[in-house]
């Protein structure tokens, strides 16, 4: 039983939230609450949930010897030896060949998604993320797949520019994250890490932080999205600078930004503010004002 919690684990559940995004095509097409649209989104977030979880193993397995080096993460349950290293690994495609096989059998276009999200983090947990700048590429690329998965599931169209902000907010998150690992790190085991010089980061940090802002103006200016979703949903803007900033700050004041979890989870400004743009955004776009 012991072995078994510690696999759930190696599981990350608590970052199952990342798979909310396979749900971005129905809530923006205005589907949610057709019965079929929830069904399939949100089977497919069980395959995601399913899929990310063999995937965080698997770089667990492939990372085991640098985070034993990590001053938090030598307590994973692999780093730490507690769970043994080659049956996790052996559990983790037990359980990305489950969910495949269920994508496989239920929808095939969004089983070649999943298939190619799987291929894409197994060449990141064993070799992409030793590539500068392209480690954190890879990651956000994962965010648009889910949508995309997400999309496909019940043939939904979704504008380019939502991938684009999709992309870029992932990226964001995902380069604050590497300036945290390199600012907290007490023993800098990663190569890759090495070679971020920490000006560059922040550089690549103010430029994707303008750049999604930016993207996210267009996205609710373009003529298809305010006849689609409403002609006032640019309204919204204010909270997602307001989010950007107050993760800066909090990542360049209080150390946080290391797991955007910890922020979504611990920072009630920020807590306040996603929740009050979830409202306004959902306002505009189900009442179509």
């Amino acid at each position: 039983m012991r072995k078994v919690l510690l696999f759930l684990r190696a599981m990350r559940p608590h970052q199952w939230v990342k798979n909310v995004f396979v749900f971005a095509p129905a809530v923006f097409s205005k589907e949610i609450f057709q019965e079929r649209v929830a069904r399939e989104a949100f089977f497919v977030f069980v395959l995601f949930c399913i899929l990310s979880s063999s995937i965080y193993i698997i770089n667990d397995f492939f990372d085991r010897e640098e985070d034993r080096r990590h001053p938090v993460k030598r307590h994973r349950p692999i780093a730490s030896g507690q769970l043994p290293a080659y049956p996790a690994l052996v559990g983790a495609l037990f359980l990305a060949g489950l969910s495949l096989a269920l994508a496989f059998l239920w929808r095939r276009p969004v089983f070649f998604v999943m298939l190619f999200y799987f291929l894409l983090n197994f060449l990141y947990s064993s070799s992409l993320k030793k590539v500068v700048i392209l480690d954190v590429f890879v990651v956000a690329l994962g965010f648009d797949l889910r949508e995309a998965a997400g999309g496909l599931a019940s043939g939904i169209y979704l504008s380019p520019w939502l991938f684009a902000v999709t992309f870029l907010l992932a990226l964001f998150l995902a380069t604050v994250k590497r300036r945290q690992e390199l600012v907290k790190m007490e023993d800098v085991s990663r190569q890759t890490l090495l070679r971020y010089p920490l000006p560059f980061l922040e550089q690549f940090i103010t430029i994707i932080s303008a750049v999604t802002v930016l993207s996210y103006i267009i996205y609710t200016l373009t003529p298809e999205i305010r006849h689609k979703l409403g002609e006032h949903l640019y309204l919204t803007t204010p909270f997602v600078l307001y989010g950007i900033l107050r993760y800066l700050f909090l990542a360049y004041s209080e150390n946080m930004g290391e797991d955007p979890m910890e922020v979504i989870l611990k920072d009630r400004p920020f807590q306040v503010n996603l929740l009050l743009w979830m409202v306004v955004a959902g306002v505009i776009i189900f009442t179509g004002w």
